[in-house]
């Protein structure tokens, strides 16, 4: 049995107008600083900070469609920038921070896996983390 999140429709479709939205302005501040007298004198500060801007924008588009796989054996997070997996033995536990679930494996074993709490099934994949793994956050609030 294998189950797959992913992010949610409407939170793919408003990060890729959002970022979209940024790139458009971007190259367009970045063409007219070329063309405009007055931006001209800018060009130093605009041309790193729009090609900043682009290229996060850029890598937010690639990972929007990140899919997390639960299975018998590991737990997968595949993306086109990020590609991770954990055994199931492997897992330490879990912790929320921000809006993101922490997945953190042994010491050794991996790096964690961050999934968004914006995925379709969430509450599955927290059911079965809290069903197998100690929450790290609540540990460190007791110690």
């Amino acid at each position: 049995m294998e189950d797959v999140f992913y992010l949610t429709r409407g939170w793919r479709n408003a990060t890729y107008i959002m970022f979209g939205a940024l790139i458009c302005v971007f190259v367009s501040l970045l063409i007219y600083s070329f063309v405009d007298p007055f931006l001209k004198k800018g060009l130093f500060f605009i041309l790193p900070v729009s090609l900043i801007v682009i290229g996060v924008s850029v890598c937010g588009i690639l990972q929007v469609d990140e899919k997390i796989f639960w299975d018998n054996h590991s737990v997968r997070k595949v993306s086109r920038l990020v590609n991770r997996e954990i055994l199931l033995e492997d897992i330490k536990g879990y912790k929320f921070a921000w809006n993101y679930l922490h997945i953190i494996p042994h010491k050794g074993k991996g790096k964690r896996i961050l999934v968004s709490t914006y995925v379709v099934g969430m509450r599955l994949l927290h059911e079965e983390l809290v069903s197998r793994y100690p929450d790290l956050k609540q540990q460190q609030q007791t110690t």
